[in-house]
């Protein structure tokens, strides 16, 4: 792009040298057709002892013939001419050959872009024959890239981090599968990391817990339209939670930052097993409230009753401004006496969000988090357990490709509940940059750098480790570095 830039600014140039070549001769014309021949007078002024010594030249010039003038200036416009057709030849060439288009009919791909172009064709075929057939559609997500912690963490871990790890990793591998209609479905499987993570929290891989699986059913609901004053959504199934600023990507939602925050992994629920109603009233306010069976784990059914849950959205006209409240309550099991599950533990959280677009700054956006939640208790130490925590995101779009987003936040877990049975207060700054490349629709790079510190000792170091008890040294912060990449379609 750089060299067709360059390419036209060269024409340019020749243009305007072109146009003041003529204006040159037209000035040289002007003149040889005065009847007075020019006089230039030329006076030297030498300055020496107080003495002035004045001399004047007068000299006469005359003009070539006007034929000669009228030759010289078509031989030059005809040169111009031609440069600039052969010049428009060669960029049009460029721009062909950075054009990413299937190639001709029955003729084998070349070029790399050839290749992307026919692979996004039959992709386009694909989903386009499910939805004509079947009204199904399907899309899927790839992110995957390399991370380094400074710290060097034992096995790799990343201290209170649950979606990525030290080296090499397929970040997430996610399908997704839905039906349109007044009765309809969605399904979201992911693989990876991702999956790992959530099947560890959830267990809704196996009715005995027994850690992470690298396949996971993150989604799989109905939906039903009922024809209702602007139609009321109903859903029923496993469906991530209302909670939370950041959520679990899909192919046409994605996060800010490619980490998650420390509200995301450590103070909110991640998925639901129940029933959802939605309804839109107007263009500034909407809500939703439904039924399930708790945070995350969908064993526990011998909870004293469901878990209440709620989300209210206040918007202006244009969406630039918005408040997006949610809530959950609701008895959760918890180990009691004897490693007994107890179900009289209720627990809750409110999560209000807002985002707030600035008109008088172009592709801007701000959004800040606040989270409050509680547990009565046998939690932690044989007594109830709260934590609360906030978050800030500042996101700037360059243009249409490049966007920067800085996160920071904090995470006060007052008794050790979230956090590994420590108290704790932890906190983090996030930056990210996302590149959208041109040439592939849908293939985004991202770069970001993460501190995570604690008022405790709480993150591990490989290479310090006490020589006489053999434990390691525990440091207060952990610093990241990430490469990515993101497919989606």
């Amino acid at each position: 792009m750089n060299r067709t830039r360059t390419i036209r600014g060269v024409v340019w140039i020749r243009l305007v040298a072109g146009v003041a070549l003529i204006g040159l001769l037209c000035t040289a014309n002007a003149r040889a057709e005065d009847p007075d021949p020019a006089t230039t007078t030329t006076t030297t002024r030498r300055h020496h002892h107080h003495h002035v010594v004045t001399t004047t030249t007068t000299t006469t010039t005359e003009g070539p013939n006007e034929e000669q003038r009228l030759n010289a200036l078509s031989g030059q416009v005809g040169n111009l001419q031609k440069q600039q057709d052969d010049t428009t030849s060669e960029v049009k060439k460029i721009e062909a050959a950075m054009v990413v288009a299937p190639p001709a009919a029955n003729v084998a791909p070349v070029t790399i872009g050839q290749h992307v172009g026919q692979d996004e064709t039959n992709i386009a075929a694909i989903q386009k024959n499910l939805t004509d057939n079947l009204g199904i559609s399907v899309h899927a997500l790839v992110d995957a890239g390399y991370e380094h912690n400074f710290n060097q963490p034992t096995a790799n871990v990343n201290v209170f981090r649950a979606w990525d790890e030290d080296g090499f990793q397929l970040t997430q591998g996610n399908l997704h599968i839905e039906r349109d209609g007044t009765v309809g479905f969605v399904t979201d499987i992911n693989v990876g990391q991702v999956a790992n993570s959530i099947s560890g929290v959830t267990h809704y891989s196996n009715v005995v817990p027994v850690g992470g699986q690298w396949i996971d059913a993150t989604q799989y609901y109905l939906t039903y339209t009922a024809p209702l004053g602007s139609g009321v959504s109903l859903e029923a199934g496993r469906f991530v939670t209302l909670l939370g600023a950041e959520i679990i990507p899909v192919y046409n939602n994605q996060n800010f930052n490619e980490s998650r925050g420390l509200l995301f992994n450590l103070g909110e629920p991640l998925t639901h097993t129940g029933v959802r109603a939605s309804y839109t009233f107007n263009d500034y306010v909407s809500a939703t409230a439904g039924l399930n069976n708790g945070w995350d784990d969908p064993a526990a059914n011998s909870n004293a009753g469901p878990n209440y849950e709620g989300e209210l959205t206040l918007n202006n006209k244009d969406k630039s401004l918005s408040l997006v409240i949610n809530g959950i309550w609701g008895p959760n099991a918890v180990p009691g006496p004897n490693g007994k599950q107890v179900s009289n533990s209720n627990l809750g959280a409110i999560d209000p969000i807002g985002t707030w677009k600035p008109s008088f700054v172009p592709n801007l956006t701000l959004q800040a988090e606040y989270l409050y939640a509680s547990q009565e208790g046998p939690v932690i130490n044989g007594h109830s357990a709260s934590w609360q925590g906030a978050a800030g995101y500042v996101v700037y779009d360059f243009n249409p490709a490049l966007e920067s987003a800085t996160r920071a936040e904090f995470f006060d877990d007052m008794d050790g509940a979230r956090t590994d049975g420590e108290a704790q207060t932890l906190w983090e700054i996030t930056q990210t940059i996302s590149y959208k490349i041109p040439e592939v629709t849908g293939l985004i790079a991202r770069l970001e750098y993460r501190h995570d510190n604690s008022s405790q000792n709480a993150f591990t170091n490989n290479n310090f480790i006490n020589p006489v008890t053999g434990a390691q040294h525990l440091w207060h912060g952990q610093d990241t570095l990430a490469a990515n990449f993101i497919y989606a379609f």
